[in-house]
């Protein structure tokens, strides 16, 4: 059982990797400082996983995608009643997403994925995603205060991700509470009532997204290759004597899309806007340089990631660093643990503007699984941090603010709520607007 250093306290990986304390939602950098400095591949005897939190370590697993695999990705480390198991049997729950498997299908279906976030695709989604931002920011600049997570950070990339999803307007309320409750499956220890309640739902929005593929039917004969939203493309993908998926594939692949299309980016927005507002002068460093927003947006990756980690199995044995892990081993990497590492970067718990040179953090993964819709969530956090320096430069947190987490298991780091007030008379105030959509980043 290793110690902290001279005259402190013993520490057991149990106790400081414990995803439902308040201390490890609020700042689980904390516990990756302590099992990178001794055990960077440390075992978690109640969850029965390794936890890996040195930078080495996670390329290693991360190089790794045949031996340690992400097809059980999403399975969540919360213990599911027997009821709620059973409803979720009768659901894809437990079929992975064709993201998470290795191999020729892997890459096929990425390359597919990959065609809808090209450099020319997301110059065409930019104007788009621009006049979204804006219409928000001018909702926000009438009244002076506000939740900016609940009312710009969630509706910017919900928005759209479900246009280039293809979700009706009329929809993104019901499916944003079907979303919910499957990812409170995955990271939140409910009750068995809760949990079984939640699983039927799951039930309902599969049936809800088979349907959404089943109305690009038709489509496929048009002239131009059919409709161009992603349902349509995925709908496609599931016809001909060669098909890239089945249609449950496509149902698994929609759902995973319209999750990590918004939750991830939300809270990338919503930990950015944080940690400038935080320190003023951040704030006042971007209002005067807006070019300091891409930047902005890759420190928040490696300073805050809204992404903590993900699973792998050991399909074999396989050696991690100093540990040989058995056949069947379930393995969390930490991706967020790299950013702090005081190997790689000069004081790696502050919040910097001027940190040169390329990307060093794993905010968007590595290797074979490196995030498909990294571009496009960079580019979302960009011009939300463009629009709302722009719009509101005298931007502050509420007075009182206390940052609160949502459980996020090992996989989020999310605001509960991010309370801001402006001066609605600033004169780089946007015109008032109504917001595009409603709702909040919440799983619960």
């Amino acid at each position: 059982m290793p110690e902290d250093g001279p005259g402190t306290a013993q520490w057991t990986v149990d106790e400081i990797f414990d995803p439902q304390s308040a201390q490890f939602m609020s700042c689980p950098y904390a516990a990756y400082a302590k099992a990178r400095a001794t055990t960077p591949v440390a075992h978690h005897r109640g969850f029965d996983e390794w936890i890996v939190t040195g930078r080495e370590e996670l390329l290693a697993v991360l190089r790794e995608s045949e031996r340690l695999t992400s097809r059980h990705n999403l399975d969540g480390h919360v213990p599911l009643a027997p009821r709620a198991r059973a409803v979720l049997e009768r659901t894809l729950f437990f079929q992975p997403a064709l993201y998470n498997v290795s191999g020729p299908e892997h890459s096929r279906f990425r390359t597919f994925v990959s065609e809808y976030f090209t450099p020319r695709g997301l110059r065409l989604l930019e104007p788009s995603i621009r006049a979204i931002a804006r219409e928000l920011a001018g909702g926000l600049s009438a009244s002076g205060t506000g939740d900016l997570l609940h009312d710009f950070a969630y509706p910017l990339p919900y928005t759209v991700i479900s246009e280039v999803l293809g979700v009706p307007a009329a929809d993104r309320a019901t499916v944003k509470e079907w979303n919910n409750a499957w990812l409170a499956l995955q990271v939140v220890p409910l009750p068995a009532d809760q949990q079984t309640a939640m699983a039927e739902g799951l039930l309902a929005y599969e049936e809800y997204l088979r349907a959404l593929l089943l109305s690009r039917a038709g489509q496929e004969a048009a002239p131009d290759g059919g409709g161009t939203d992603l349902a349509a493309g995925l709908y496609r993908a599931t016809l001909g004597d060669e098909p890239l998926c089945t249609l449950d594939q496509a149902v698994v692949s929609l759902r995973f899309m319209i999750a990590a299309g918004h939750e991830t980016t939300t809270n990338l927005i919503a930990n950015a806007v944080h940690q400038l507002l935080a320190g003023p002068e951040r704030w006042q460093a971007l209002t005067a340089d807006p070019s300091l927003a891409a930047v902005a947006v890759e420190e928040t990756l490696r300073h805050d990631s809204s992404v903590q980690g993900a699973l792998r199995v050991a399909t074999e044995p396989v050696r991690i660093g100093d540990v040989d892990l058995p056949a069947g081993s379930r393995v969390r990497v930490m991706f967020a643990a790299a950013g702090r590492d005081p190997a790689q970067f000069e004081d790696p718990d502050e919040f910097r503007l001027d940190r040169g040179g390329p990307p060093r953090h794993l905010g968007f993964g590595h290797g074979a699984h490196f995030c498909v819709g990294a571009p496009l969530a960079r580019l979302e956090a960009t011009i939300a941090l463009e629009t709302l320096a722009a719009a509101l430069p005298g931007l502050r947190l509420a007075d009182g603010f206390q940052p609160e987490y949502l459980p996020g298991g090992f996989i989020f780091h999310a605001l509960a709520a991010l309370p801001v007030a402006w001066n609605p008379q600033d004169p780089g105030s946007a015109p008032p607007a109504a917001p595009v959509g409603a709702g909040g980043s919440a799983i619960l």
